[in-house]
């Protein structure tokens, strides 16, 4: 056969194959850009439900935070937004040496306060637990508002927790809401508030990559309380249902070893514990061989100021928080055993978030002056 036919029958067949393989790569490249592109989708699609899935930023900050203190607390304040307004823990631990943390939810209904607990002691050790009562104050309605319960019930990591909370404090009628795991029917109204949208995902993102949380729950706004406000017309309400839920939380606080609980009402600016709701909850703690103190009767023992210490009529501003927490401070380690053993490491921690807590309230208090009305909270130790 001539060279030359040889030749081009070789050249054909290498050419057949150059094809063949052109032809595999395209396909794979098609295929992987096809996977590529659904990838993108994918991702795009979950960061803005997860953009959509809107609640305080603060709530947030607070429930995510805690799992990073790797069981390194001596003190856990559970409540509503009084548990982060009006303590902050980093300044506890300067003055007096014991961890505490704010484990707070904005608006929080009383019948989320065991499973708040539960996911506390599930991650934490603490020696006492102080429970703000406040969310068990209030008419029925508070029980069954919507985004209260979904501020606890969608930022927590504990699912099973989270699935019992569903079945014992939902309405029967909202269940299947809140059983959704998804991100795709939750707050998708949210749009309608595009800053808050965007605050709780910086929020989220923050959390998931700070090794710690610097301010311990803590959040504050830098201003000063309107002199018209109207909680002195406000009440307080201790209602069968409430009743019913405090002694269920006092029965499981009775099962939870080596943990001591306190029950305490938090200054609000006029509004006082009613006495007859103050005797009916000593009454119901002392049975369980707890206490109930009521704080909102110490505000000038503790140096507090109306209107000035106060952002608005229910929580204290920055300068209002530095000295109750003083004040609540100096009553925990003379009537609790609270000193816990610590590691250098976490000293070193903790001395840092001291450091981080006055810078915040520094900004905070010179708001106060201008009454700009800054939210600060652990975003804050970040940005600004």
């Amino acid at each position: 056969m001539p060279e030359n036919t040889e030749q081009s029958t070789k050249e054909r067949s290498d050419q057949k194959v150059d094809e063949q393989t052109g032809q595999k790569n395209n396909k794979k490249r098609v295929v992987f850009g096809c996977l590529g592109f659904s990838v993108a989708l994918v991702v795009i699609f979950l960061v803005v439900c997860l953009f959509l899935k809107m609640t305080e930023p603060v709530n947030v900050a607070s429930l995510q935070g805690i799992y990073k203190e790797k069981d390194s607390l001596d003190v856990v304040v559970v409540g509503a937004s009084e548990a982060y307004a009006n303590y902050c823990a980093p300044l506890a631990y300067e003055d007096y040496g014991y961890t505490s943390y704010s484990y707070g939810v904005s608006g929080v209904p009383g019948s989320l306060y065991k499973s708040m607990i539960k996911e506390v002691l599930d991650n934490q050790k603490p020696k006492l637990v102080v429970v703000e009562m406040n969310g068990l104050l209030q008419k029925d309605y508070y029980y069954e508002r919507q985004g209260n319960l979904h501020g606890y019930l969608d930022n927590i990591n504990n699912y099973d927790n989270r699935a019992e909370a569903i079945e014992y404090a939902v309405p029967e009628s909202q269940k299947d809401e809140y059983k959704l795991t998804s991100f795709l029917d939750v707050y998708h109204n949210s749009w309608q508030s595009i800053e808050k949208c965007f605050g709780t995902l910086v929020t989220r993102i923050i959390m998931f990559f700070s090794p710690k949380s610097h301010l311990k729950g803590y959040a504050t706004f830098g201003k000063i309380a309107k002199a018209d406000n109207d909680d002195q017309l406000k009440s307080n309400h201790f209602t069968d249902k409430s009743k019913a839920y405090f002694e269920d939380l006092l029965n499981y606080c009775d099962t939870c070893d080596d943990t001591e609980f306190v029950f305490v009402r938090f200054p609000h600016m006029d509004k006082n514990t009613e006495p007859e709701i103050a005797e009916q909850l000593s009454a119901m703690a002392n049975a369980h061989g707890y206490k109930f103190v009521d704080f909102s009767y110490s505000k000038e023992e503790a140096g507090i100021e109306p209107i000035v210490d106060y952002y608005n009529d229910e929580h204290f501003n920055a300068r209002g928080a530095e000295k109750f927490t003083k004040y609540f401070g100096n009553y925990l380690v003379n009537n609790y055993d609270v000193m816990g053993e610590h590691s250098e490491a976490i000293k070193a921690s903790w001395d840092e978030s001291v450091e981080d807590a006055h810078r915040i309230l520094t900004r905070a208090k010179a708001d106060i002056d201008d009454n700009l009305g800054t939210y600060y909270y652990e975003f804050n130790v970040y940005y600004q």
